[in-house]
């Protein structure tokens, strides 16, 4: 099958109208694919010389090869106890209207309820993630873009609403593809960025592929899972596109994944018990306690803890900033209503910690940017970070900023619920500047995580509304 998305003319310029052409016809194809789905459909897209990886090279084997693992033995998922509890996932429903500045000025849109939903959830994921006052705004729009073209396999399921813009986010897509390429031509991050970016739309095209779940199976690499769910759920594109906006690099390729599998982590964890609802494998949470046999909430408590401190000791802000704007994304889009799990969530007692072993998991381990701590079950940042006096003027400086600013003032004295307003003028003030939530993302990383932990323990209980869901809605 002839594809554009998996071909090897991907980046070509002199195949630009052909790429647009080969996109749409890639989700058009969709509804046949998935009847005639078989466990080897997936690996048989790619093209011997597909051109996605060739920038990315760290990450190129991953969309192909966990395609292929589906098409082995799996295992089943270990007896273990997952919390399912929590509210309703929703549909596209908008939560305001400030995003869709951002996505007018790529797509020509309706000031409606459902296409402002669109601004906040999918082309806002990208956006609400960078700074493109530090970085360049064309890529920024570029990458939002394919997030665009990325959700039509993603939100197959309940985004029909969608397809008016389908040709136009393969035209995008396809000038963000030159732009790179023109614009810069000696940027060889800004390469590894756009060829993440097409590794997503790969693997999230792969995963619709597949019938929705009934019962949980795993491919058997647990390494290859992870790095997998980096591609397919954008974070290791919008981590080395996070990155540029403060030089010189810090790090590489695997300190890229362990601040991707930090960042990932924001969002799965909300996710969690929607996710063991629908049966759905691609959860960072799910992965490790997969293959550890036990529940995985110490093991990747304390990887983040430490790429956290990792990150304080060394000036990543970046780092910092990336995985708390995503859980200031998550608890402001409507149809997650995370502020409503974190504000209904009880903890275990104190004799009902979690007792797994945080250093549990050696593939955690392996990417982990600091040596195992003498303490590994004192989960405290501050206590983890080898600067402390810069952990105090980091969270010092988030404070006095809610002091003093008119938009964020108070943040920290409010319930989740509460905050979400303060979100929202935070998305209004980055178009020009991200100062305010760069300081609402840092003051979560460093004093209110709980909350994020609990979502994921089984022991923790969840007592605000339930009702009935659909599985496709994930």
């Amino acid at each position: 099958m002839q594809t554009g998305i998996f071909g090897p003319n991907l980046y070509s310029l002199e195949h630009g109208e052909e790429t647009e052409k080969g996109l749409v016809a890639d989700i058009l194809a969709i509804p046949e694919l998935r009847k005639s789905w078989i466990p080897d459909v997936g690996p048989r897209l790619f093209h011997s010389k597909s051109a996605v990886g060739c920038y990315d090279k760290h990450m190129k084997p991953y969309p192909m090869e966990e395609s292929l693992a589906w098409t082995r033995s799996l295992m089943t998922f270990p007896d273990i106890p997952r919390p399912l509890k929590a509210p309703p996932r929703s549909g596209m429903i908008p939560r305001g209207r400030v995003n869709l500045r951002s996505m007018a000025e790529t797509f020509d849109v309706p000031d409606t309820p459902f296409w402002n939903a669109a601004a906040e959830q999918i082309y806002g994921y990208i956006w609400c993630m960078e700074d493109d006052n530090l970085i360049c705004k064309d890529c920024v729009r570029g990458t939002s873009s394919v997030g665009v073209l990325a959700t039509f396999p993603d939100y197959y399921h309940f985004c029909q609403e969608l397809y008016p813009v389908l040709e136009l986010s393969a035209k995008r897509t396809v000038e963000f593809i030159n732009h790179v390429h023109r614009c810069h031509p000696n940027g060889e991050e800004d390469h590894k960025v756009m060829d993440a970016w097409l590794a997503t739309v790969q693997a999230i095209y792969l995963d619709v592929l597949h019938p929705k779940a009934d019962s949980l199976k795993c491919p058997a690499d647990e390494l290859q899972s992870i790095r997998y769910r980096l591609v397919n759920s954008s974070v290791r594109a919008l981590t080395l596109q996070a990155r540029l906006e403060r030089g010189p690099l810090i790090g590489d390729d695997v300190i890229v994944d362990a601040v991707s599998i930090a960042m990932i982590t924001m969002h799965d964890a909300c996710d969690y018990r929607h996710d063991n609802q629908a049966n759905e494998f691609y959860n960072i949470m799910t992965i490790v306690s997969a293959h550890r046999g036990v529940p995985g909430t110490n093991m990747i408590r304390r990887f983040c803890i430490d790429v956290w401190a990792w990150a304080v000791d060394n000036g990543a802000d970046w780092a910092i900033h990336l995985a708390e704007r995503l859980l200031a994304w998550q608890l402001y889009m409507a149809r997650y209503r995370t502020p409503i799990l974190f504000d209904h969530l009880v903890p275990a007692d104190a004799n009902n910690q979690p007792k797994e072993d945080p250093y549990g998991d050696p593939i955690l381990n392996s990417m982990n940017p600091l040596p195992p701590s003498s303490q590994p079950y004192d989960f405290d940042l501050r206590n983890r970070c080898g600067n402390k006096e810069r952990y105090d003027e980091l969270l010092r400086d988030s404070l006095a900023h809610f002091e003093t600013c008119s938009g964020c003032h108070q943040y920290d004295k409010v319930s989740w619920e509460s905050r979400v307003p303060f979100i929202g003028r935070a998305y209004e003030k980055k178009y020009s500047d991200c100062t305010c939530l760069n300081a609402i993302s840092t003051y979560m990383i460093l004093a209110c995580m709980e909350p994020v932990w609990w979502a994921m323990d089984y022991a923790a209980e969840y007592t605000g509304p339930m009702e009935e869901w659909s599985p496709m809605l994930c």
